[in-house]
């Protein structure tokens, strides 16, 4: 933003433009946090100049460069910019407002000067906007901190069915993972705003998987948490929730986990049936858990048939960043 507002100060002097300090307030007021939000501020702006232009042009030639004339101004610009939901072209156009104020009217030679301090302000502020910094590596972060989080929340589930009182496991892990979700969704999207031709929906959709897998999660682990007794079928299916915190990562596609499923799910089919209340009870529960296993691999499976053949996103993009798996 410094650089931004000394640069376009500078250039507003050499083009020989008056009030060459604005030129250097309206580059840092474009800059923004990403380029596509920097590219339509400067559209609406543009749009809020003519707009301005065509307000002051009678105001101020007809009433003169009077306070109250910037009285009957104002109100009309900020009508018409809030209705147009223009609220960030207000301060850029208002200062300009006052240039033609200044000069007692819209003439054609301040009309070129407003226009000249608005490109080189507006200008500079895209330009600078286009080396914002790539924020990959802290997508990347946090995706294998929130990988990292799920697959010790599998293997607490490996150990915790297998028990009968919970007085150490809460959810609280739950907290930690909504958290990364959270922030990897705020970097995910300042990353596809950055990015106009080369935008991925990888890592949106492998965000939206992880939340779809998260919410399974939660409801085995209430479902864990209502266990009384400890069947012998649950050992088999504390081996299989170990199976897969060790396999949990970003590659795996979920289909030889499935298939272990089958066989799991045959193997509890030939088991004697319960002869209690309590048995059939939680025998139930370990069904249950079983069938939001197999939803929870299914949504994986499906992620990543949908993916291309070649490489994990759809565009080069990250093959040309060295872009690595976990």
């Amino acid at each position: 933003m410094t650089v931004g507002a000394v640069l376009a100060m500078e250039l507003a002097g050499l083009l020989h433009l008056e009030y060459a300090a604005s030129a250097g307030v309206i580059a840092f007021l474009t800059i923004q946090d990403t380029r596509q939000e920097t590219s339509s501020s400067a559209l609406r702006r543009g749009i809020a100049f003519c707009i301005m232009t065509l307000l002051c042009l009678p105001i101020f030639s007809l009433l003169g460069n009077r306070p109250w004339a910037f009285g009957i101004f104002f109100p009309l610009f900020l009508l018409i910019c809030f209705t147009c939901r223009m609220e960030d072209s207000i301060a850029v156009n208002t200062v300009l407002a006052t240039h033609y104020m200044a000069a007692g009217g819209v003439s054609l030679p301040m009309l070129k000067n407003e226009c000249g301090l608005l490109l080189v302000g507006v200008g500079l502020g895209i330009l600078l906007n286009s080396f914002m910094p790539n924020n990959l590596r802290r997508i990347q972060a946090k995706q294998s901190e929130l990988d990292a989080e799920l697959q010790q929340i599998l293997h607490r589930m490996a150990i915790h069915v297998l028990k009968t009182e919970h007085p150490d496991y809460d959810g609280s892990c739950f907290h930690r993972t909504d958290q990364l979700l959270t922030d990897m969704e705020q970097e995910t999207v300042r990353f596809m705003r950055n990015h106009y031709l080369e935008q991925d929906l990888y890592f949106m959709q492998y965000l939206m998987m992880r939340r779809e897998q998260c919410e399974i999660l939660r409801m085995i682990y209430r479902q864990i948490c209502k266990l009384t007794l400890i069947p012998t079928q649950a050992k088999p299916l504390s081996d299989y929730l170990q199976t897969i915190s060790d396999q949990y990562h970003e590659t795996n596609d979920a289909v030889a986990l499935l298939e272990k499923l089958d066989a799991l799910h045959r193997f509890y089919q030939e088991q004697p049936l319960p002869e209690t209340r309590e048995q059939f009870e939680n025998r139930a529960i370990l069904y249950a858990i079983l069938s939001d296993l197999r939803s929870l691999l299914q949504i994986k499976q499906q992620f990543s048939a949908s993916l291309p053949k070649k490489g994990r996103g759809s565009s080069s993009f990250y093959r040309k960043q060295n872009f690595k798996t976990n």
